[in-house]
């Protein structure tokens, strides 16, 4: 979504960005650079470089191997029923980020485009995500009340219980764990994961199980059942609570709603207002 990728041979890639500035991509080079060093049992991008081409910025990055974990939809391929060999490779993937040894360079990158780097090493990620769900609501207030009535109460309840929510650990957040980020082997095994940036930072790992169980196949016939697949698993796995798996998914409503379409006219906005209308996060919210 952010660019043209093209193959240069010897392991490289070449991407061409359509907005971001060099500057923004030494950043995110940065950001790479300290995620490699972390221990992690897959491959994540490396920037080799940072070029000018035609008058907008590129960057030489390493090829990474394997295929996606469902095929896209353009492909012609009809995804079924999430398997159980996709759930696990969707819970190792959680499980290993959550487990990364942050540092603060892992917490440089801006969580949406225009909105300022979480302080993780001074604020708690309750409090951050919180401060975010204000500022995008006041941004988008117009369309978001046009859709959502009661979205003064809505939006007052989850920055209220994200204020009062117990902290939980710190892991690295990647926040767009969609099958096209996840490359795996024949086996459904992780060998690489890729596109960090989408709500990237440091944080509560409960936050990016609950946003990545619900948009693994945000708009497919198979959304519900991916979604409840992928939370049985996250609950043997990891055991969160599901008032905070709702809490979180209508942070991320929220916050996310207006990101594609200031005015609120795209699939993804509508697919975040039916987030807010769901019984669970309304009963979560009601407490």
């Amino acid at each position: 979504m952010e660019g043209t990728v093209i193959d240069l041979g010897d392991d490289l890639v070449a991407k061409i960005w359509h907005t971001r500035t060099a500057g923004e991509l030494e950043v995110l080079r940065s950001f790479y650079e300290a995620v490699a060093g972390a221990v992690l049992p897959f491959q994540t991008p490396r920037i080799r470089s940072v070029l000018g081409f035609e008058g907008r910025s590129a960057t030489v990055e390493d090829r990474l191997t394997g295929r996606p974990l469902r095929p896209a939809p353009d492909t012609g391929t009809k995804p079924g029923v999430i398997s159980d060999d996709e759930a696990a490779c969707v819970a190792d993937v959680l499980t290993s980020l959550a487990g990364v040894g942050v540092t603060a360079e892992m917490g440089v990158l801006p969580p949406l485009e225009g909105e300022p780097p979480f302080p993780t090493e001074t604020t708690p990620f309750t409090h951050s995500l919180a401060d975010l769900v204000e500022r995008r609501v006041a941004k988008f207030r117009g369309p978001l009340l046009a859709r959502c009535h009661a979205l003064d109460h809505v939006a007052e309840a989850v920055v209220g219980r994200l204020r009062a929510l117990k902290p939980g650990t710190s892991g690295l957040v990647h926040g767009d764990l969609v099958p096209a980020n996840i490359l795996v082997d024949d086996a459904a095994r992780p060998l690489a994961v890729l596109d960090f940036g989408f709500l990237t930072t440091i944080g509560d790992p409960a936050f990016d199980a609950a946003v990545t169980a619900s948009i693994y196949d945000m708009y497919g016939p198979n959304a519900a059942g991916a979604e409840a697949v992928l939370e049985a698993s996250i609950a043997d796995r990891f055991g969160y609570e599901p008032e905070r798996l709702s809490l979180y998914r209508a942070a991320y409503a929220l916050v996310t709603s207006n990101v594609f379409s200031a005015s609120g006219s795209d699939g993804h906005f509508e697919w975040c207002m039916r987030m807010l209308e769901r019984p669970r996060v309304l009963g979560t919210l009601a407490r």
